[in-house]
C-alpha cells in the first residue's frame, strides 16, 4: 500500500518513510539516506507522528505539512545533495512553527464553514 491509497491523519511512520524516500528522489534525483539510519530516523519519526502504543508530540498532518516546508525551502549543493528528516528536525526547525499555524488555520477556517452551513443563508 503506498502512502496515497489513505489519507495523511492515518500515515504511520513506515508511510512517513516511504513518503520521504519518495519525494526526496523525485526532488533531487539522488537516494534518500536517513540520519543516523533507519532505526533512528524511525525513532524520530514515532515521536512527532506517534505509535500505537504512544501518541505523537505533532501528529501526522503538522509532521507532512513540516516536511514539505522543509523540502520547498531546501537547496541542494555538490556537498550536500540531499535532506533528511533529522537535518529538516535540526536545522529548519523554524518551519514547525509555520506547519502548526498553517494547519490551525485551515481547521479554524473549516469550523467557521461547518457553523456557516448549520446556520444556513436564511438567518442572515
Amino acid at each position: 500500500m503506498t502512502t496515497t491509497d489513505k489519507p495523511v491523519s492515518k500515515w504511520n511512520v513506515r508511510d512517513f518513510q516511504s513518503y520521504l524516500k519518495a519525494e526526496h528522489e523525485r526532488l533531487y534525483g539522488v537516494p534518500y539516506v536517513p540520519m543516523r539510519g533507519y532505526q533512528a530516523e524511525a525513532g524520530m519519526l514515532g515521536r512527532w507522528v506517534g505509535t500505537k502504543r504512544k501518541p505523537g508530540e505533532y501528529g501526522p498532518e503538522v509532521t507532512k505539512r513540516f516536511i514539505d516546508l522543509c523540502f520547498a525551502e531546501y537547496r541542494p549543493t555538490a556537498e550536500w545533495p540531499g535532506i533528511s528528516f533529522g537535518f529538516m528536525q535540526t536545522y529548519m526547525g523554524r518551519n514547525l512553527q509555520r506547519a502548526v499555524a498553517e494547519i490551525r488555520a485551515e481547521e479554524a477556517a473549516q469550523q467557521r464553514r461547518e457553523q456557516q452551513a448549520e446556520i444556513g443563508d436564511d438567518f442572515y
